[in-house]
């Protein structure tokens, strides 16, 4: 007599997870690894922690946008560079990522470089510091950061991008923090 158990959902994503942080590693690469606020030294109750988010889902939007290379992207809490590598497909004339922690910054730093992409670039800075907001007509985010801070940076954003007739597009994906976008005006 043969049992057949079939995997779950959730068993097949977390295989499927593993062979590509595996598959990474080989390559000397690492985008898809979690890390924990705790591990980098941040506060677990000021920032969540980094996880990867190029995935099928940003991949189905950006066909969506019909991205031109006059349009340019800004990965606004970064990481390791996941969304920007999945962007970095599209014809954006920039695609760009601010992170906070240094560690990931270099990180993605060096993933770009070992896959000689050169076309992006990787501001190691808070985001309610950022100064070139105006430089993107869109902006991404993976839920980076808790309220306060996202008023903040939706507010430079805002203030930032000074033609009226320049046209934004705020691609926030686990919008934890909807209502603060929101009534920013967007």
């Amino acid at each position: 007599m043969r049992i057949h158990k079939q995997l779950g959902k959730e068993t097949v994503n977390t295989f499927s997870r593993k062979v590509k942080i595996l598959a990474e590693r080989m390559r000397g690469i690492d985008f898809s690894t979690v890390i924990q606020p705790e591990e980098i030294g941040f506060d677990p109750e000021k920032i969540t922690h980094s996880s990867p988010s190029g995935n099928k889902y940003l991949t189905n939007l950006l066909d969506d946008l019909d991205v031109t290379e006059r349009d340019s992207i800004l990965d606004i809490g970064s990481g390791k560079g996941s969304a920007i590598q999945t962007m970095l497909k599209y014809p954006f004339s920039k695609v760009d990522g601010v992170e906070l922690s240094n560690y990931l910054a270099v990180v993605a730093t060096q993933n770009f470089k070992k896959l000689n992409m050169e076309r992006t670039q990787i501001f190691n800075c808070d985001a309610t510091s950022f100064k070139n907001f105006g430089n993107y007509n869109i902006f991404y985010l993976y839920n980076p950061f808790p309220y306060e801070i996202m008023v903040k940076v939706i507010n430079s954003i805002y203030i930032s991008v000074k033609d009226p007739n320049k046209e934004i597009r705020l691609i926030y994906n686990n919008p934890v923090c909807h209502d603060a976008i929101i009534n920013q005006g967007f």
